[in-house]
This record gives C-alpha cells, sequence and structure tokens, in this order.
C-alpha cells in the first residue's frame, strides 16, 4: 500500500474534550433510582479518581403535565427542583466517600435522553458519559437512547457498566 492511498489521519482526528488544565475531566453519571444506579455510581467514582478527574452527578426531573394548574406549575416545578437537589447532596456525600472529592452537581428538566445531551453539550469539562446496566435484562431507557438512536449525538465516549461486575457492585 502506497504512502499516498493511506489517509490523512492527522486531518481527520477531532482532539478529544479536554479538562480544566491539570485534571482529566468530568466523568458523568446519571442519578435515578434504579438498582444499577450504584454500580455506575462506584465505577464512575473510581473512573475520575484513577484519571485525576472529577465525578459530575446528573440528576433529571422528567416533563410533568401542568398545562392547565396555571401558577400551581411553577410551585410543583421548585419543589421538584427542591427535592432533586436535596437528593444530589445525598448521592454526593456518598461519592466523596468514596474518591474524596466534591463532585459537580446538575439538575436538568425534561426528556431524560434530550436533557443528557444538553447537559453534556453545555460543559466542555465532560470527557465521559457512565451508565449502569442491568444484568440478564433489557437496558433501560436512557441506555437505550445513549446505545441507540442517542449514540450520534453524544459527543463524549458512553461506558455501560453491568451491575454484575463485583469490583463495582
Amino acid at each position: 500500500m502506497s504512502s499516498d492511498a493511506a489517509p490523512d489521519i492527522a486531518e481527520e482526528f477531532t482532539a478529544p474534550k479536554q479538562g480544566r488544565k491539570g485534571d482529566g475531566g468530568t466523568y458523568l453519571v446519571v442519578a435515578d433510582d434504579s438498582e444499577e444506579f450504584a454500580t455506575a455510581l462506584r465505577y464512575a467514582c473510581f473512573a475520575a479518581k484513577s484519571h485525576r478527574g472529577r465525578l459530575g452527578i446528573l440528576h433529571i426531573i422528567e416533563d410533568q403535565d401542568f398545562q392547565h394548574w396555571g401558577t400551581v406549575e411553577g410551585r410543583i416545578k421548585k419543589e421538584l427542583r427542591e427535592k432533586a437537589e436535596q437528593y444530589l447532596w445525598t448521592i454526593a456525600k456518598t461519592a466523596n466517600d468514596l474518591n474524596g472529592t466534591i463532585p459537580s452537581l446538575y439538575v436538568a428538566e425534561g426528556e431524560p435522553g434530550e436533557a443528557l445531551t444538553k447537559t453534556i453539550d453545555a460543559d466542555n469539562h465532560i470527557v465521559q458519559l457512565i451508565l449502569g446496566g442491568k444484568s440478564g435484562s433489557a437496558p433501560g431507557p436512557l441506555v437505550s437512547f445513549c446505545i441507540g438512536k442517542g449514540l450520534e449525538r453524544m459527543k463524549v465516549p458512553v461506558v455501560v457498566v453491568p451491575s454484575h461486575i463485583k469490583e463495582f457492585s
């Protein structure tokens, strides 16, 4: 094969997202009440620590149907946001116990796949998305989105951690 036939990889290569100078970027995990979240959180803490990065924890508040409730909508959204923030601080304490750092916390509203991609697009420090996979069953809706129709929209690598891996379960 001649050298002129080889593609110029340097021209096609897009530099990966960079974290802040001196660190390995943000490893994002999506917090929810699923069994597999605990495994994903432990792995994300490990990955962030071993790459000198930081942990990011996202909680998504799914759209509610409040269209006809007028001012009640604002109060309910505020309440949901406060609950999400309290939940994130609880998870942040666990993460701090696991890797000794204070994570970045994110709250997003909307359809989960869309909210996730918007969060990743908005933060250039995010270098990897870590999700938990449940062994022996179909993947959850967010994992299905990220490895299916949403994959082309992902700007960072997606890691799905199987729940049966003993080191992280």
